[in-house]
């Protein structure tokens, strides 16, 4: 692997030198971030997606019981209506 910056070069000119191999750091370093960025994005929107999933069906199932629990209330009303209307 041949070095970016000779022994030579850094000999004469050590803060260029240290420079360019600090750009070359930060760049990769940049381009990891934005690697695990990316990442961490698709497996956010992956849970998100099953949340939204997980919260709809919730929301059926809710709907339902609620659907169940105003025909109860209706049958219960009629009764009482019935018992009110006989006295």
């Amino acid at each position: 692997m041949k070095v970016p910056v000779s022994f030579e070069q850094f000999i004469k000119n050590p803060i260029a030198a240290i420079a360019f191999i600090s750009l070359i750091v930060i760049g990769y370093l940049y381009v990891d971030m934005m690697n695990i960025h990316e990442a961490q994005l698709e497996n956010l929107e992956s849970s998100c997606v099953q949340r939204i999933d997980d919260h709809k069906e919730r929301i059926e199932s809710l709907e339902t019981t609620l659907v169940r629990y105003e025909e109860k209330l209706e049958l219960i009303n009629e009764k009482l209506l019935e018992c009110l209307g006989t006295n």
